[in-house]
């Protein structure tokens, strides 16, 4: 056994927690590969807490006994699926060093689901593609377009705050145009996050901007004979009162 914890360690490093009282455990943090096959665990998807006790008798003639817990991204059934997978790769090498292959399961398993479970929280929709997908630093996971809408709003929000409490003369402790909180949890978002979020919602403007000018210059002779004929045709039933000027009748009404 003690063999199998060095190399163990060698591999996983940091990630692998070993503690020894009566028994011996080990404790680590599984994440996905996903398509962020890289060091920086907060940007991978879905992760499961995998704790292994070990008796004096393993591997001879004892199992570990391993328990998932502490899971992100995960559903019930997922949860389970991986209990029973684990359950298999123990009987399956039962008098065999196993929790390399243990780790290893869980880890392919977890990028094979690839997406989290949870609906965006804004919209309430599903999430089916990777690239839509934020991760908040409180891990909630969000369309971006839907986050980069809410910042934006929350944005002008404090904007307009901190500018009413500066004309009256209020006493400012902090400059808080920049606390957007999480929808969820209302943790204040991290400046990285609202960067790429306002960055990401300014890029979206810009590009629906050209599009609308790209059609407008690609508009036929045809449709805009059309839009000179209806817009003649809309000022002329104008002047003949047959169109309502709501803003006109609002001045009669309250005068």
């Amino acid at each position: 056994m003690d063999e199998e914890l060095i190399v163990l360690k060698a591999i996983y490093l940091d990630d692998l927690i070993i503690s020894n009282d009566k028994e011996t455990f080990i404790h680590i943090k599984i994440y996905s590969n996903g398509d962020e096959n890289d060091f920086d665990h907060d940007k991978r998807l879905l992760y499961v807490t995998l704790i292994a006790e070990l008796s004096s008798y393993y591997p001879e003639t004892e199992s570990p006994k391993i328990t998932l817990c502490q899971s992100r991204g995960l559903k019930d059934e997922q949860l389970n699926e991986l209990n029973s997978l684990i359950s298999s790769c123990l009987e399956l090498n039962s008098g065999s060093c196993v929790l390399y292959e243990c780790i290893e399961l869980i880890r392919s398993k977890l990028s094979s689901y690839e997406l989290p479970h949870e609906a965006c929280a804004i919209c309430l929709t599903s999430i089916d593609n990777r690239n839509d997908i934020i991760k908040t630093n409180c891990h909630h996971f969000y369309h971006k377009n839907c986050l980069a809408s809410y910042a934006k709003l929350k944005k002008v929000e404090l904007e307009e705050k901190f500018q009413e409490l500066i004309n009256n003369k209020f006493f400012i402790e902090k400059d808080f145009r920049n606390d957007i909180e999480d929808p969820v949890c209302r943790q204040i978002l991290s400046s990285t996050i609202i960067e790429q979020l306002l960055s990401s919602s300014s890029m979206k403007i810009i590009n629906e901007n050209h599009e609308n000018e790209e059609l407008i210059r690609n508009l036929s002779p045809t449709i805009r004979e059309w839009q000179e004929k209806m817009n003649a045709l809309f000022q002329q039933q104008k002047e003949k009162g047959g169109i309502i000027d709501l803003d006109k009748n609002q001045e009669i009404i309250f005068t």
